[in-house]
């Protein structure tokens, strides 16, 4: 029998190995936080974050303020084309009558014979946040994009149906308040690796992540030791050294922009640190980066 806890993600996945899509989750109604990783909840498709990192308040308004307002009344889902120009897949999903989930799929890029897409109407961003030298996914028409929504259809029938099991057999299913700090292992891991996740660009102390987890700054500092092997210096810089990896990749943006935006705010110390991890200057990292693709 399959673990109720796990469906969602294997549900996920299966639809990625399908589509060769990424698969996102806006969870309005709170209730997927403690069954999914913290990456399902956040555009980390390289071409996504670049637009989102050199334009973030477009990219909110388009993707969550007036996407969420619009895609109420679109219950069967939207191909729709973003300000930047990259081609997502969207469905809603409703419990209760009320919008608690809605399911994105992309990117891939307009078609010549792809006609049926909602277009954003805010200018394209110029020049595009992305290096000429980015791979940009495969177009696609409408007889595709068709097949892709009603595949995205079937995850969010599948999602549905077993968050109703899940209800109807009463298996526990801890709050989102409780899930920022619980007691076991695997849902504490969770919980650091959540936080580590959407934190690490901005300001961040060992005492904030303590507070997030309801803990002593010393027991914090133990707990993360003891649930990923790091600690939370060595987790911090890790996850803003792949940021900055991955905005030398797929933006161009000057090198101390990636050391801000990916939360070091001492440059020499950056250069240090890159150079440490990847074996190569940020400069020189970038230059492969463009060789290779």
């Amino acid at each position: 029998m399959a673990d109720p806890y796990a469906i969602p993600e294997q549900a996920l996945r299966a639809f990625e190995r399908l589509t060769g899509l990424h698969a996102t989750v806006h969870d309005l109604a709170g209730t997927l936080v403690p069954f999914l990783p913290p990456e399902r909840f956040i555009h980390t498709h390289p071409l996504c974050t670049a637009v989102k990192v050199c334009h973030a308040a477009a990219c909110v308004d388009f993707g969550v303020r007036r996407m969420n307002r619009e895609i109420a009344d679109r219950p069967d889902g939207r191909v729709q084309i973003c300000f930047a120009g990259l081609v997502e897949f969207v469905v809603p999903v409703f419990m209760k009558r009320s919008l608690a989930w809605v399911l994105f799929a992309g990117p891939r890029t307009p078609g010549k014979r792809l006609h049926n897409a909602v277009r954003d109407t805010q200018p394209p961003p110029r020049p595009k946040p992305w290096p000429k030298t980015a791979r940009l996914p495969a177009p696609v028409d409408d007889d595709e994009a068709q097949a892709i929504l009603e595949q995205l259809r079937q995850l969010a029938a599948r999602l549905r149906l077993w968050a109703l099991d899940l209800e109807w057999s009463g298996t526990p299913v801890p709050s989102p308040k409780a899930y920022a700090f619980p007691d076991d292992f695997a849902h504490r891991r969770a919980a650091v690796r959540r936080f580590i996740h959407t934190r690490h660009a901005a300001p961040v102390r060992l005492a904030d992540l303590a507070e997030f987890l309801k803990l002593s700054e010393s027991r914090a500092a133990h707990a993360v030791k003891e649930v990923t092997g790091q600690t939370f210096v060595e987790l911090l810089t890790e996850a803003r050294l792949r940021s900055a990896a991955g905005l030398l990749r797929h933006t161009s943006l000057a090198v101390p922009d990636v050391a801000l935006r990916s939360g070091f705010n001492d440059l020499s110390h950056f250069h240090r640190a890159f150079k440490k991890r990847f074996a190569s200057t940020p400069h020189r990292y970038r230059r492969t980066a463009a060789e290779q693709a």
